[in-house]
């Protein structure tokens, strides 16, 4: 859709992304090989990589985002491959970092994704957990309606609103056999006033 083109929603999209990549940096140790599942338009993947070079980046996404700019692609450093099937295309044991960004919403099994990313990461590796995860019904009802709004803005993009209570997710990581390293929230602004972060590795 056209308001995705506008330059105020790319400014907007672009300082958010910039916080989210400065966020991200602290709990991503240098030389890593990073997975970015659900990329989107890869300006957090392509701001990390400014602030830390030495990383190499894989965004993955079943939708090619309007706002992906091929330009800012690096090969062998920051690189784009469409989902094209259900499973994460990738062995086991093959990346330090996977990082979710506002994305485990947007697929049709949550649980399912969860343990693909477990999958993927070594054994020494992390998931890095960034999600909307509500804590009773008015707080479900505000983030998928927020959510839907600043999806259908974009061309192209699903919005199945997945979305899991904070309880929940504590639940599973613990039936999927996963720990929490680090566990923290970002709610610097009323639309993203429900994003919790947890650092996760296999138990």
């Amino acid at each position: 859709m056209f308001l995705a083109n506008l330059p105020i929603y790319k400014r907007l999209t672009h300082k958010r992304s910039l916080k989210f990549a400065q966020y991200l940096s602290q709990l991503i140790p240098e030389n890593s090989s990073v997975l970015d599942f659900g990329c989107g338009n890869m300006y957090t993947s392509a701001e990390l990589l400014k602030i830390s070079p030495t990383l190499k980046i894989t965004g993955v996404d079943p939708v090619k985002d309007q706002n992906l700019d091929d330009n800012v692609l690096k090969p062998g450093r920051l690189e784009f491959k469409q989902l094209t099937t259900r499973e994460v295309p990738f062995p086991d044991n093959t990346f330090d970092i996977v990082v979710a960004l506002a994305t485990m919403h947007h697929t049709d099994d949550p649980e399912y994704y969860l343990s693909e990313l477990k999958r993927v990461i070594k054994p020494t590796g992390a998931i890095i957990l960034v999600e909307e995860m509500y804590i009773n019904m008015i707080d479900k009802v505000w983030i998928s309606s927020q959510d839907w709004i600043l999806n259908k803005m974009k061309a192209g993009i699903a919005v199945p609103l997945n979305f899991r209570s904070h309880k929940h997710y504590l639940n599973e990581f613990n039936k999927q056999g996963l720990k929490i390293e680090h566990e923290d929230g970002i709610r610097s602004s009323v639309t993203y006033m429900h994003v919790y972060v947890y650092k996760l590795r296999k138990a």
